[in-house]
Order: structure tokens, then sequence, then C-alpha cells
């Protein structure tokens, strides 16, 4: 029975880690959790053949050693079966110990395995389901919200957060391949775009980065920008196309569940992104100019299996994941004009993507993985003229920002940060209207081009920025 627990166990981690780059923490078990039956089957049929492969010929030779166990090993018969139950009493000492102290399981486990193999299969599993379950249990305080810094300075607030669009793929942003971006050309006066990066390469660690402003510790309960904004006196107002949870909530989905006074969940899977569009219009419609809205627009982008992420009338090129990109931009120009003819009201919507994807270039086709165009992701704004007209400095930090943001030697000067921090400018919740300097003084002379598609060397391990630190250093 153990050896069978060990192998499935073991296939989970490789798995995971071979996907993903990562051991499986807590996100892991909210990725789990929180995601749908047929998103898994989307997940499995994107999986690279190579790390297929890895999988089945490790999973091969595991239930040969299984079975060679079972038929031969005697570890607990004769004089060996002493050790199983010396062993036994040493684990119980040290939970009854870890019990009569208070500690919690958690602790009780760390200690168990001495803390420096915490991080080891199989007990990394054990740490961090029991991470997962303190941070459900958790994730429904909402901790005292401050008082408003100053008033705000919108009206509307629109936070489209889009899935898996690579900045390496916005024409915006240097891409030299298809225009992926043409359907933003007629609003650009209005629009400032840069790259970004962003702190995982999955939606369960990227999007509460968004969320928060920081990577949420869920002991005392999380603050959210939903909050915020309800304590500005903005409605809050969610739309979302993302998968449906099929067994258990995930943060992302209780905090725009709980924090939002109205919440609208789509059929996942079922509609492609546009089925967003009237009720986008219908919150905008039905907000009286004398209230503040803040609306939230959590679209399924271009998640795997890309093909299937935008209507087949949209299909303008061959790859796939280009088209769902110029399908994304397309909703985003029809958003834009209906938000530009609120002209009595100040306006501005925010697009970023969670992560980006790997590419086929990379091995198999597009998936989550650990390379740059992973963890670059497209930043816009846009603001009607009544915003820009009313907030000349604010606008124009943004888009000397937008100059800065690459470095001479490619790399990118601002992270996802910037989102949670242009939120509390908005909404009246900083102190000051300031975004956070540039962390190099240096930056590239020429626009950012990226690699074409076939450029193996985009497919490099990349390492995230950590979201302690770039707090810390204010950026």
């Amino acid at each position: 029975m153990a050896t069978v627990v060990l192998v499935v166990i073991g296939l989970a981690h490789l798995a995971y880690g071979l996907a993903i780059d990562s051991v499986p923490d807590e996100y892991f078990w909210f990725t789990v959790f929180g995601s749908s039956f047929r998103e898994a089957r989307e997940y499995v049929s994107s999986y690279r053949y190579s790390d297929a492969f890895r999988l089945v010929s490790w999973l091969l030779l595991a239930c040969l050693a299984a079975y060679w166990l079972w038929s031969r090993a005697t570890v607990l018969h004769g004089h060996w079966r002493w050790f199983g139950w010396i062993s036994l009493l040493v684990w119980l000492v040290w939970l009854t110990n870890a019990a009569t102290k208070g500690d919690g399981a958690a602790d009780a486990i760390r200690f168990l395995t001495l803390s420096k193999v915490e991080r080891t299969y199989p007990s990394m599993f054990i740490r961090s389901y029991l991470r997962y379950r303190e941070s459900s249990a958790s994730m429904f305080v909402i901790p005292p919200v401050p008082e408003p810094a100053r008033p705000s300075i919108a009206d509307v607030v629109v936070l489209i957060i889009g899935e898996s669009a690579s900045a390496q793929r916005w024409s915006l942003l240097g891409y030299q391949g298809n225009p992926t971006n043409a359907a933003l050309s007629p609003w650009r006066e209005g629009i400032v775009a840069l790259p970004v990066q962003t702190n995982g390469n999955n939606t369960a660690r990227a999007v509460p980065v968004l969320l928060t402003g920081r990577q949420p510790e869920f002991a005392e309960g999380v603050l959210t920008y939903l909050d915020k904004a309800a304590k500005a006196g903005f409605t809050g107002v969610t739309l979302s196309n993302q998968t449906r949870f099929d067994i258990g909530d995930s943060f992302i989905f209780t905090a725009f569940s709980q924090r939002s006074a109205q919440f609208h969940q789509l059929q996942p899977g079922a509609q492609w992104d546009e089925a967003l569009t009237p009720l986008l219009a219908r919150a905008l419609d039905s907000t009286p100019v004398s209230e503040k809205l803040m609306l939230t627009v959590y679209t399924y982008g271009s998640h795997p299996d890309v093909k299937d992420r935008y209507p087949p009338a949209a299909a303008q090129w061959p790859d796939a994941y280009d088209n769902s990109i110029a399908y994304t931009s397309r909703l985003l120009a029809e958003w834009i004009a209906r938000l530009a003819r609120m002209d009595d009201r100040r306006a501005v919507l925010i697009y970023i993507s969670d992560h980006g994807l790997a590419f086929p270039a990379c091995g198999g086709s597009y998936v989550h993985g650990s390379t740059r165009s992973a963890y670059e992701v497209p930043l816009m704004l846009w603001s009607n003229a009544r915003f820009r007209a009313d907030n000349v400095a604010w606008w124009a930090q943004w888009q000397e920002r937008a100059q800065q943001a690459v470095a001479a030697d490619g790399t990118l000067q601002f992270t996802n940060l910037l989102v949670p921090f242009a939120l509390d400018d908005l909404l009246g919740m900083a102190p000051a209207s300031k975004l956070p300097a540039a962390p190099m003084l240096a930056v590239a002379s020429q626009p950012l081009l990226y690699p074409p598609p076939t450029d193996t060397r985009q497919c490099e391990p990349f390492t995230p920025y950590d979201v302690t630190k770039a707090l810390q250093q204010n950026y």
C-alpha cells in the first residue's frame, strides 16, 4: 500500500515539476482543487511529448521497483520487524511532544522531517497540503480596511485580467510577426502599453498578487483591491469566464465572489470571452453618474488549448496563439469603445495577463513553462479624454514609465505589482499619486524587438522575481 501511495505522489510531483518548474507547494493544491475537469483534460492534451515520455519512463521504473518490493522485500519481516516498530515509536514520541507544546500539525510535520528535508518528496506534499488547509480556513477573513488617503482620481475603473498571454506576442510591444493588436490602433492615443514581469507562471501564483499587491499570507486574512474599492465608495462588480471550481474554492474565486457586490460566473469553457460583452455593457449602463464603479472582467484569454479560445471566424492566421491574442485585442477595443462614450465620467481601463506560455519552439505546443515568454506579460492602460485632462501629471508619469520599461540589457524594469499600485492611486488609497521608481537608470535606446517564434534562445529557463524583495526595493 505504501509503495502505491509513493508512486502516485511521485507521479504528481514529477508532472507538476516538469510543467511548472516548481515543487508542489500550496499553490499546487489551489490549482488542483480550483480547476474544472474540462480544464484538466485540456491541460493534459497540451502536455509536451518530451515531458510525457519522461513521465511514462519514470512511472514504468517506479512500478517495476514497487513490484520488486512486493515480491522480495523483507523489511518488516523476521529480524527487521524491530526496526519498523522503533521508527513508529520515534514518530509517535515526536507527535506527542508537538501536541504537548501546542504546536500545530504543520509544525509537527516540520519537526518530524527535521526541517531540512521538508521540500523533498514525499514530505513536501504533506507540508504543502497543510499550508493549503491553513490558507483555506483563513482566506474568508477580511482584515480592517484603511480609510482612503484622498479622493479617488477616477469614477469608473475597469480591470481586465487576461489569461496566458505573453508580451512576446503583442505587436504593440515589439512582436514582428502577425499584427496581433491591430484592433487597438484606433485607440492608440489613449493607450500606454509596456511589458512587465509576472511573479508566477501559473494562475494560482500570479493572480493573488494582482488582487493583494503582495504575496498573500492567509493567517490573519488578506486585503484586496476589492475591499479598498468598497471602502472608497466604489460598487464592485466582477464578471468571470474562468473555470468553475469543481472540487474546492481557491482564494481567487473566494475573493471575487465574496468581496464583489455583484459576481457573475459564466459557464466555463462553454462560451468564448465575447459572452462577457453584454454583461460588461449592463454593468456600465446600470451605474448612475453619481456612483463610482470598480469593474473586474476575468477572461479565459489564451489558456491552453489555445485553438479553442476564439470562434472559427477569428482564425486569421495559422498560429492559434496569435489568433487568440488578436481576438482578445478585438474585445478590448470593443470594451474601450463603450467606455469612450462615458464622457461625463473619468474612466480608466487596465489590462494585464496573469502569465504567459512556453512556445512550441521549446518543445511540444503552447503550454505552461518556465521560459522567459511565460514570465513576461503585457500591461496596458487606456483612459478617456476626461480622465487625461483631469490627471495630466499622472498620465504623463505612466507614459514615462513605459519608455523606461526595458533596460539596456533587455531585462524588464517593472513587475505586475504596478497593477495594485495603479489601483491604489485610482481609488485614492495611496497617500500620493506616485508610481514606484524604475530600479535601473539605463534604458534601452531602441524599441524592444522580440525574437521570432522559431528562435530557441527564448527556451532558456527564466527565474521569476521575488514579490517580497521587490516590495522592499519599491518596484
